[in-house]
């Protein structure tokens, strides 16, 4: 049974530390909690097996997907009931992303009615476009399932602007807190010493690197005029004829040693409703370690981007040529731009920053 004065929180993410949501919006808090003696526990919406088998789910096959959403689902209910139990004995149950079918969260309201949503992305909507019924019976589930947990949310933190829109319809009580990134953990990259090749980095998930199919012309017309290499971090299938194309795989532990690889970081993605609920944290990663940012321009990423200053926005495949050609052609306005995306999170986006804010909701 919880102590009623105690601050403790149940942190139930959906995904493991793998997911970059779950590592982003909890695990790299909890050290914070840890010093200001706060108990906790995590207790994700899905096993360790459906984390893995999610970040690779775009690259299955019709049957082979069709079989793990059958076992997500059952493990999803199956995990609901601990998670019905665990609520007793904590004072906050934090949800981030997780959410379940058939408004069973209305369960966990009446065991403990501090609960607190995070939202970092427009996961009311599904990622990818469906027509037929099949596709409106997927945009309707996920719309109620978010719908029904943020009604019996306490408050609700969101990423940006955007999905706050969406939000202060069933919530009125909504804190934003953008990122946060580590500031310590990810540091200002030396300069390149081999001014011979410029290194073009991209750092995501197989489910994402669907995105940089739009940087494809653009790349080609690069790879012509300049020595350049396309270096990927946790790509899925990828290749381009005429370009050079390096692949890496992601691991938290090398993660920081490979971006400082780069020499500049990219974020293509298309402005839609999808994209426009998300801050890639591949950009602040960039920011943070002092990689010059190239990203697409959405209205989200534009406030975080002041275009020649932290970083560059592109809105078209002349555009992505020309901002990317003046930053492989000038080694200082990396340095300068890289330095000055550094500058915004540390002000703004750090965990530093951040950690405090997500403290005081906790103890709202």
């Amino acid at each position: 049974m919880r102590n009623k004065n105690e601050l403790s929180v149940l942190f139930v993410p959906f995904g493991l530390s793998q997911v970059a949501a779950s590592r982003y919006r909890v695990f790299q808090y909890l050290p914070y909690l840890s010093e200001k003696k706060i108990k906790y526990k995590v207790f994700s919406s899905i096993s360790q097996w459906a984390t893995k088998e999610m970040i690779h789910s775009s690259e299955f096959g019709r049957i082979r997907k069709f079989i793990y959403y059958a076992q997500l689902m059952a493990e999803r209910l199956f995990r609901f009931w601990v998670i019905l139990i665990l609520a007793f004995r904590y004072r906050i149950v934090f949800f981030q992303r997780a959410t379940f079918p058939f408004s069973l969260e209305k369960l966990v309201k009446r065991v403990n009615k501090n609960i607190i949503f995070d939202i970092d992305d427009s996961i009311y909507m599904p990622d990818k476009e469906e027509d037929g019924f099949m596709g409106d019976l997927k945009r309707y589930i996920k719309k109620q399932e978010v719908i029904s947990i943020l009604k019996v949310s306490r408050c609700v933190i969101v990423e940006n602007g955007h999905i706050k829109n969406f939000v202060q319809k069933y919530c009125n009580k909504i804190y934003l807190i953008t990122g946060p990134i580590d500031t310590v953990k990810n540091y200002p990259r030396r300069n390149s010493q081999n001014s011979d090749e410029v290194i073009i980095g991209w750092i995501g998930s197989p489910s994402t690197t669907v995105y940089l199919k739009m940087l494809d012309g653009a790349l080609k017309q690069l790879s012509n005029k300049y020595k350049i290499k396309l270096y990927l971090i946790g790509a899925g299938n990828y290749a381009l004829e005429g370009v050079n194309v390096e692949m890496a795989a992601w691991s938290e532990e090398t993660e920081v040693s490979k971006l400082h690889e780069f020499d500049i970081g990219v974020m293509p993605m298309p402005d839609n409703e999808w994209t426009r609920g998300k801050v890639g944290c591949k950009m602040l990663q960039y920011m943070a370690n002092a990689i010059p940012a190239v990203v697409s321009y959405t209205p989200t990423n534009a406030e975080i981007i002041e275009d020649g200053v932290n970083g560059f926005l592109a809105k078209s495949d002349e555009e992505w040529v020309q901002k990317l050609s003046r930053l492989i052609e000038d080694s200082e306005l990396r340095e300068r731009t890289g330095l000055n995306g550094r500058k915004t999170t540390e002000e703004r986006y750090s965990l530093e920053v951040n950690a405090p804010k997500f403290l005081n909701i906790l103890m709202l």
